[in-house]
């Protein structure tokens, strides 16, 4: 229990024989003031034990880690007394002081006794754990019970613990054993700071076998108190309150205020309306000052808000266990420190293209109910019924933390609607105009009831009806441009048609229909903001995103607009969206291989006649080498002589030149020979293979040039369309060197 250091035991108490100290309030006073070492019980704490123990008037008091007698010096009224203590200067100094008591030198754990006595006193070593039988066993344990074996039947023993005794998970099997076996009759809650030098709050418990049916609880506030006789309790709690803590703020009825107000109200338990995850922990090795997932921390969240430190550090790690991708943060996700709660530091996650994984001090609420539980906690009252049951709640005395099995208990007032996810804008986006002039009336209903501003219903509400209002004033002018971008998107296809039938060659089709898309979107898209949503969506399947051209970057996202958009007209034609995606494929193999390889030419001053004679050559029969090679090796040497903007290459014959350097020509053609070094220097092995350049072709063949014929790509063919050239996307930057 209470060490002191290692000194010649005669040494200390010839000094205090030569100061003429013998009493035991000089002694504390002196071996505090010249920090010997020694932790002495004060003397309050030392009387208030005393009195409580000698209320049934024993005859016997064994006191287990007796220190240095400061209790049983004050048990006068027991005749026959006994203390045990494992360190020897404790107990010679015991006996210097109290010449008049028995202290033996002993592991109390070790004592063993023919008689049991009437009273048992035990201050248990403070966090430690004893080796027992092979393993690790808390002290508390085998003091209670070695406490409890040498007491008789009528006796009464008096523990003196730390707070966590009564609540953490790990003493409860013991604490109902108590209660099952034995009785507890009394709980003392002793003030803050009772011990010196330490921080560890402490409780006194009264312990019998008296069978009773509830406990008194007592709580001392004031550190130097001086009345060591209890009065009347403060409250007592039936037993059967008992199985879960024992704790004086949780069962304190001044902290239960908050079940007056939910009472009459229906509620659920938060676990019934969300899922509750806890975030992780990494090792020192894990944590690096850079990666792809910022490690949330209790120094990024300030009023609510998420905010970046110089000292942020960060997650690099390629495969996560489940409980760590669990700690991810998803959009919705509901932020809850464990340790210091106020509304500030909840926060709430909207944004997924932020990695965030939150660290084993926070507790994440996700689910669909997510909003409905934000509102509640964004309400005045809201957050004061939570904050008072998650302070109830809270174990430990340093630091009390929630802990996810007592979250899951805290409830939640509930507004009788069918749906509450109604509080997401998010679900309310997904509903028609009707639909939310129906949920309108309903609110109005409903405010007739909740008439009480200050009532948690009545806020909640408020703020729903306020995301219900933004929704709805949206929505009415979104149905007027949703009719504005209906209109013109019946020109675009209106335009295909005419096109289309044109008697021109297909890539004179596509080029004049690409520039009828880009005179229209032009109409549409006049803020860089419509196009934001599907950049985010384009960026959760497609890793690549940020290594994309420039106009691919702007096709892409044009192209699910479309796809979104024209999915609403009467027999939809899917054309635009096939040719705007193709344009992005287009253009990429366009400024990767066949523009950067005609920039290499340049750079390396290549004088093309003479490099590659072969190609442009003949045989003796007059006919060219090879007139594939010959018509790309003419192109070349037209594009040499315009700008970059006139190196152009159509995507069918870019599909075309790559698979000649799979043929048996790319052994001869010095063209050939140097494109594909070029080409591999840039793209692995894997670019040039025959199923990729087929998956290519059928794009051209199937999609691309079906949508300059006059047909109809209906939405099975354009949903099939575009799995295939997502997978063709994500396989050409796969293989992209960087």
């Amino acid at each position: 229990m209470l060490h002191a250091k290692k000194r010649p035991k005669q040494m200390i108490i010839e000094e205090l024989k030569s100061k003429g100290i013998t009493s035991l309030e000089k002694v504390t006073d002196y071996l505090s003031r010249n920090n010997n070492g020694f932790y002495l019980l004060p003397d309050n704490i030392s009387k208030l034990v005393a009195n409580l123990a000698q209320i049934n008037r024993p005859e016997s008091c064994l006191n287990l880690n007796s220190n240095l007698g400061e209790i049983l010096s004050n048990c006068g009224a027991i005749k026959n007394k006994i203390g045990i203590d494992v360190n020897s200067q404790n107990v010679e100094l015991a006996s210097y002081l109290n010449p008049n008591l028995q202290f033996e030198n002993l592991d109390p754990l070790s004592y063993t006794s023919e008689n049991h006595f009437d009273l048992v006193i035990c201050f248990p070593p403070l966090g430690q754990r004893i080796q027992k039988n092979g393993r690790k066993v808390q002290a508390e344990e085998l003091y209670f019970t070695k406490s409890l074996e040498l007491l008789k039947e009528q006796g009464n023993a008096v523990f003196i613990v730390a707070n966590n005794f009564l609540t953490a998970p790990v003493f409860e099997k013991l604490r109902n054993t108590i209660l099952n076996k034995h009785s507890l009759e009394t709980v003392i809650s002793l003030p803050k700071g009772i011990l010196r030098n330490t921080g560890v709050e402490l409780s006194i418990l009264l312990v019998n076998h008296s069978k009773v049916e509830t406990t008194k609880y007592y709580k001392i506030k004031d550190r130097d108190f001086s009345n060591t006789t209890l009065g009347d309790s403060d409250f007592s709690v039936l037993k059967d309150n008992l199985l879960k803590r024992w704790d004086y703020k949780f069962h304190n009825p001044k902290n239960r205020e908050y079940e007056k107000e939910l009472k009459n109200q229906e509620t659920k338990k938060i676990d019934e309306l969300v899922e509750v995850v806890l975030g992780t922990h990494f090792s020192r090795e894990e944590i690096k000052d850079k990666g792809e997932y910022l490690w949330l921390t209790s120094r990024n969240i300030s009023n609510g808000n998420l905010n970046h430190t110089e000292r942020d550090k960060f997650i690099l790690k390629r495969e996560f266990s489940i409980r760590e991708q669990n700690a991810i943060l998803k959009s919705g996700d509901i932020l809850i420190p464990r340790i210091q709660r106020n509304r500030e530091s909840f926060y709430v996650h909207t944004d997924n293209d932020k990695k965030i994984i939150a660290f084993q001090h926070y507790i994440i609420l996700r689910g669909k109910n997510a909003d409905y539980v934000a509102t509640y906690l964004n309400t005045d009252n809201g957050i004061k019924l939570f904050n008072q049951q998650i302070e109830r709640h809270a174990r430990g005395s340093v630091t009390p933390t929630i802990s996810i099995s007592d979250l899951k208990n805290i409830e939640i007032p509930i507004l009788p609607i069918e749906d509450l996810e109604l509080a997401s804008k998010r679900k309310l986006k997904k509903l028609s105009y009707d639909e939310l002039v129906v949920i309108k009336g309903k609110y109005e209903d409903l405010k007739k009831v909740y008439k009480d501003k200050k009532d948690s219903h009545r806020q909640i509400l408020e703020i729903m009806q306020q995301n219900h209002s933004e929704v709805m004033n949206t929505m009415g002018r979104i149905e007027n441009k949703v009719n504005d971008i209906k209109s013109v998107l019946t020109e675009l296809v209106s335009d295909f048609n005419i096109i289309r039938e044109l008697p021109r060659e297909i890539d004179e089709r596509i080029n004049r229909l690409n520039e009828s898309l880009d005179s229209k979107l032009d109409e549409l898209l006049s803020d860089q903001k419509q196009l934001d949503f599907y950049i985010k969506e384009i960026k959760r399947w497609f890793d690549f995103y940020d290594l994309l051209e420039t106009k691919s970057k702007k096709y892409l996202p044009e192209a699910e607009y479309i796809f979104d958009h024209i999915s609403k007209l009467e027999n939809p034609d899917y054309s635009p969206f096939i040719l705007q995606y193709c344009r992005a494929l287009e253009n990429e193999l366009l400024k990767k291989i066949f523009r950067a390889y005609v920039k290499s030419l340049i750079e390396r001053e290549v004088e093309i006649t003479k490099e590659f004679e072969w190609d442009f050559g003949r045989k003796e029969s007059g006919k060219l080498n090879s007139e594939n090679t010959f018509k790309l090796a003419k192109h070349l040497q037209r594009c040499l002589k315009r700008s970059e903007e006139g190196w152009f290459f159509e995507l069918g014959s870019m599909e075309v030149n790559l698979r000649y350097l799979t043929g048996k020509t790319a052994e001869k053609s010095p063209l050939l020979i140097d494109l594909k070094s070029f080409v591999l220097n840039r793209f692995k092995q894997e670019i040039l293979n025959i199923e990729y350049l087929d998956d290519i072709k059928t794009i051209i063949r199937d999609y691309r040039n079906q949508s300059a014929h006059p047909n109809l790509i209906d939405t099975e063919k354009a949903v099939k369309f575009h799995k295939e050239m997502k997978e063709c996307l994500i396989e050409l930057m796969e293989n992209y060197k960087k």
